[in-house]
């Protein structure tokens, strides 16, 4: 009887903390730069935008104040946004919640957000720091159950041997054979790992962020390079982007510029670089930084100056018109001062 508490209680405490992947997969964290951690290593969650992360609600309860990346980043949090508190709370328990950062986070690469239900049966893997430090580990998964009337969770079976669960993993993403982030890691129930799916707080995410996700800084770019984006705006959208510096769009080539872009719909731009520091803009506020810091010695220009906009006049004046209609105004002067004297 005392054996049997004691599992009971043992049982209990694993479904309300926080897991990680211990002995799992381990992957090279520059690989999925999207993936951080909390400070005090206590969730795991996923950018989504530039200054933006997606992780588990009751995360909140470690109180942790700042995020850490892959490449050791350290971005403070300047907001929470919980779902209970949205105008999408319906009195279900929905384990989801957004983080704005103070400033954006670097990485190079998006991870998508599927809003499609993944089938039982499906494959996908979870990826987690917890308790391993700064190394980012997976685990494969299969889909066994989705969401009903009685539960807004998703079930999944890990498989034997690929990697049991430590303190820390809560927030961490679950995604697709398409690399796509299709749910949010809770906890566990039994043997099976809980998750809430995306495609149920889809609203919420669009509400609060209501902006692109994006890569903020892609390095090393000479020739052409594809950028993928995806629109977290609340409705369509068209197109307004430009260029800074050393960088010019495709427009032949990028999906982007084709027409409206609907919520959750990626897209992509095509851009070429001589390998010197330019920016994408996507907005006022939404900037791809392209080889930062990278000047162009051999001219002596500076690549960070703004793109000439062009220049709307006819032609019909400018210097060289205005000097030329000076110099014959004064010939004309000086020949009637000359005709008027004799």
């Amino acid at each position: 009887m005392k054996q049997r508490k004691y599992l009971l209680i043992l049982s209990a405490l694993l479904t309300n903390t926080a897991f990680a992947i211990e002995n799992g997969q381990e992957v090279p964290s520059n690989k999925h730069q999207t993936i951080i951690y909390s400070t005090n290593n206590d969730c795991t969650g996923s950018l989504i935008a530039g200054s933006w992360v997606l992780t588990a609600q009751h995360c909140t309860k470690n109180n942790s104040n700042a995020i850490t990346t892959f490449d050791g980043q350290h971005v403070s949090v300047k907001k929470r946004f919980n779902y209970k508190d949205s105008p999408y709370y319906n009195g279900k328990d929905i384990d989801i919640e957004l983080w704005e950062l103070n400033s954006t986070a670097k990485f190079n690469k998006i991870t998508p957000i599927s809003i499609i239900p993944e089938v039982s049966g499906e494959q996908a893997y979870i990826y987690g720091y917890g308790k391993t430090g700064n190394k980012l580990n997976k685990a494969p998964l299969t889909v066994v159950s989705q969401p009903n009337d009685e539960s807004t969770t998703i079930k999944a079976h890990s498989l034997q041997y690929s990697g049991v669960l430590v303190g820390g993993d809560s927030g961490a993403p679950y995604i697709n054979s398409k690399n796509e982030l299709f749910a949010v890691h809770q906890g566990i129930d039994r043997d099976l790992y809980t998750a809430t799916p995306i495609n149920i707080a889809k609203d919420f995410i669009l509400n609060a962020i209501n902006g692109w996700s994006y890569p903020t800084q892609l390095t090393n770019v000479k020739g052409k390079q594809t950028i993928t984006v995806q629109s977290l705006h609340e409705n369509d959208v068209v197109d307004q982007a430009y260029t800074d510096g050393d960088v010019n769009i495709d427009t032949s080539l990028s999906t982007c510029l084709t027409g409206n872009i609907s919520p959750f719909q990626t897209c992509t731009y095509v851009i070429s670089s001589n390998g010197y520091e330019g920016s994408l803009i996507l907005s006022p506020t939404e900037t791809v930084s392209i080889n930062l810091g990278k000047k162009d010695d051999s001219t002596g220009k500076d690549n960070t100056t703004s793109t000439v906009k062009p220049n709307t006049d006819d032609g019909s004046s400018g210097g060289g018109a205005l000097n030329l209609t000076i110099i014959l105004s004064l010939l004309l002067f000086a020949f009637s001062r000359r005709q008027f004297t004799r």
